[in-house]
């Protein structure tokens, strides 16, 4: 088994990459630039470049059997006003490009999203409707849209995750998947128990071709 990894160098990509490698699964990654992780394992394989560059993700695919993005569009801080410092279609950019490579290799993809994006917006509080409306958080919902369509449309066996807000917690909680139209109890979800989540249904047929929206149980 082996699995390609975009964002894997930080927060919830990097849980991804620790999970996988915890189950001796081959994990290739594509990063920007070397020392962005910082330790080897023989089931790792580091390819260097920008998962926007089709080039550069063709080269990273290898044998994989499933791609998992949590790539997105980025601020300096966590400042809602902060100024980007990506692209404000590296999401979209991706998503097309990773329809492209997976041509006759691979079928199968799980794109990280966000609560909010699409019909979800209806659901989320007012004061971040407000924030997403009025600041730089507008840039990857936007993109976000746009890449759900992208690979909604594709032929891929896709899984499009929805969480919510996502917390630093070092234990494993319980994940609670949400039914259209269904009452969200709470707001937060640990990134450690989404890499989890997310590993456990690689295989999973039962969440092909679905959106779904995810929280702490």
């Amino acid at each position: 088994m082996e699995e390609l990894i975009i964002g894997a160098n930080k927060g919830l990509g990097y849980q991804v990459l620790k999970e996988l490698l915890s189950k001796k699964i081959t994990v290739n990654c594509l990063i920007r630039r070397k020392g962005l992780i910082n330790f080897e394992s023989k089931y790792l394989n580091i390819f260097y470049g920008d998962a926007t560059n089709l080039s550069d993700l063709k080269k990273s695919i290898g044998n994989s059997e499933c791609i998992i993005s949590t790539i997105n569009v980025q601020r300096k801080n966590i400042f809602p006003w902060s100024r980007l410092t990506n692209s404000k279609t590296t999401i979209s950019d991706f998503a097309k490009n990773s329809i492209i490579v997976s041509e006759d290799k691979i079928n199968r993809i799980i794109t990280i999203s966000a609560w909010g994006v699409g019909e979800s917006m209806e659901e989320i509080p007012k004061l971040f409707k407000f924030l997403i409306k009025f600041s730089n958080l507008k840039y990857p919902y936007i993109d976000h849209d746009i890449h759900e369509k992208v690979i909604e449309n594709s032929n891929l066996n896709w899984t499009i995750i929805r969480p919510t807000a996502l917390t630093n917690e070092t234990k494993y909680h319980d994940v609670k998947v949400y039914k259209k139209n269904e009452k969200i109890r709470k707001m937060i979800i640990g990134r450690k128990s989404l890499a989890k989540f997310i590993v456990n249904i690689v295989k999973d047929k039962t969440y092909f071709n679905k959106k779904i929206v995810l929280s702490r149980k």
